[in-house]
């Protein structure tokens, strides 16, 4: 029997955790979170967006949502207004503050994900259609 730790998830998990560990130390120069900053990415792809749609990108619960957008906000790096369509609905909107922080941390991630392809080199392509194939097998 093969060992717990050559499990497919095992290996996947404990890629994630290094993964995790680094990018939070980058992004702790910054003063935001990597669910944050990709509430960051989400809004530079599409200024305006609800929670729910932001949550939905970014892969965040909601229960977790409210909680990340309050500190960006708190810090001055985002908005919510109202929707003038739909008075129930909340958007969310980049501040020229977290505009600039997002971008910083855009060309951070850039560089990030260059290591990660440099890394997989020839298999990369093969590697994110299996790792898609996972995510799509679970939905």
């Amino acid at each position: 029997m093969a060992s717990f730790t050559e499990f497919t998830c095992f290996l996947m998990r404990s890629a994630m955790k290094k993964i995790d560990r680094y990018l939070s130390f980058q992004l702790e120069e910054y003063g935001i979170s990597v669910p944050q900053s990709f509430i960051l990415f989400a809004l530079l792809e599409e200024d305006g967006s609800t929670l729910k749609e932001i949550g939905t990108k970014a892969q965040i619960d909601s229960s977790s949502m409210t909680v990340l957008v309050d500190k960006l906000e708190n810090e001055g790096f985002l908005e919510r207004k109202l929707d003038s369509q739909d008075r129930r609905a909340i958007r969310v909107f980049l501040t020229p503050k977290g505009r600039d922080l997002a971008e910083k941390v855009l060309e951070l991630a850039l560089n990030f994900n260059r290591r990660l392809q440099e890394t997989l080199g020839d298999t990369e392509d093969s590697f994110q259609q299996g790792l898609g194939r996972i995510i799509r097998s679970f939905d």
